[in-house]
């Protein structure tokens, strides 16, 4: 039924766009006698009909727009506040749709992207999503929920009954405004950001299946987005306190690292980590930070200023070598940079996308 559904839409949205940017988009994506390196792929986030940009990124890492292609639901039509609403994994991306509480599910093929699957959320307003090894999971800022599913190399997408789970309620009352989930790199747990609760929730995973919620105390002030290193310790951005902290989660327990390093920006709010260097996109201050993450896990600050972004960045992703550093600008447009191995990041230049509709997705193959 999902599926059907899905090739429904995206015929529509199709028509909508106009078949000439249907056709650019299997051309761009692969193909032709000036064949990109690779791409970036940004969520519209549109609430009458969300769809994603993609950017053919040449070898030097600039980005040129190509086409769209529709994700088979709607958007929230304003921001998302969240990080990893658009994912990748392997060759296929997962997209939440806000607006219409699915996830969908794009395979990266050779004549372009294409919408395989669509499914439900059971919850309201999903914002990030998380996939590995067969198995997916979405958070609804909404509702406080978790839910998983399942789905195959060809982006099919199954229910996963029974899997819905509770966020930890706010003490505070209110919903929690969780941020972000992502599996930890040996898939034994998730892990969830809750920006008005202060708290990291983490669930454990046996089977595809998350236990309940077991409540941390952030270090900062709004945790928000995150990753891991390449040993599998979490590096959180804190928007409140302007600050990351980092964790060990997963079978060895949680354990504070580095609590609440600041880099003197405002609105620390995403946070990507490439080969030992963690950056945070700091939206009040229109800045990107850098630090450097030890073998232990523990952050020092490396730049306060490694970049400059001008209007404040609304999400971040990295190309899959680590080599660039992408940041969603709003309305469109996306920044490049080059990481060289210390750490330091050369800007690239900006390109304008279709418009788009706050903090929504940002990814890169």
């Amino acid at each position: 039924m999902h599926r059907h559904l899905a090739r429904r839409t995206l015929s529509a949205a199709a028509l909508a766009v106009g078949l000439g940017t249907a056709f650019a988009t299997a051309a761009s994506a692969h193909g032709g006698p000036h064949q990109p390196a690779d791409h970036v792929y940004e969520t519209t986030n549109a609430s009458n009909g969300n769809a994603i940009q993609v950017f053919d990124r040449a070898a030097d890492g600039r980005l040129t727009a190509a086409g769209l292609v529709a994700t088979g639901g709607s958007g929230s039509g304003g921001s998302l506040h969240s990080q990893s609403g658009l994912v990748r994994q392997g060759d296929l991306l997962f997209a939440v749709n806000a607006g219409s509480a699915t996830v969908a599910a794009l395979e990266i093929t050779d004549h372009g992207l294409v919408l395989r699957d669509t499914i439900a959320t059971h919850g309201t307003l999903p914002v990030s999503v998380t996939a590995r090894d067969g198995v997916g999971y979405v958070v609804n800022q909404g509702s406080d929920t978790i839910t998983g599913f399942r789905y195959s190399s060809r982006g099919n997408l199954s229910p996963l009954p029974g899997s819905s789970r509770a966020l930890t309620p706010n003490a505070a009352g209110g919903i929690t405004d969780a941020a972000q989930i992502q599996f930890t790199p040996d898939g034994s747990s998730l892990l969830v950001t809750e920006k008005a609760s202060n708290t990291l929730d983490i669930f454990a995973v046996r089977g595809g299946y998350a236990g309940y919620a077991v409540p941390h105390a952030a270090a900062g002030t709004t945790p928000y987005g995150f990753d891991f290193d390449a040993r599998g310790h979490a590096v959180v951005s804190e928007a409140g306190s302007g600050s990351a902290s980092s964790y060990d989660v997963g079978r060895r327990g949680f354990g504070v690292i580095s609590p609440a390093v600041s880099d003197t920006q405002a609105a620390a709010c995403w946070l990507v980590v490439a080969r030992g260097y963690a950056f945070a996109v700091n939206a009040a201050s229109g800045t990107v930070s850098s630090y450097t993450i030890a073998k232990d896990g523990s952050l020092a600050l490396k730049a306060a200023v490694a970049a400059t972004t001008g209007a404040g960045g609304t999400d971040a992703a990295l190309s899959a070598d680590q080599h660039f550093l992408y940041v969603r600008m709003g309305g469109g447009l996306v920044s490049s940079w080059a990481v060289a191995r210390d750490g330091s990041l050369t800007a690239l230049g900006t390109t304008q996308g279709a418009p788009t509709f706050g903090t929504a997705g940002l990814a890169a193959s």
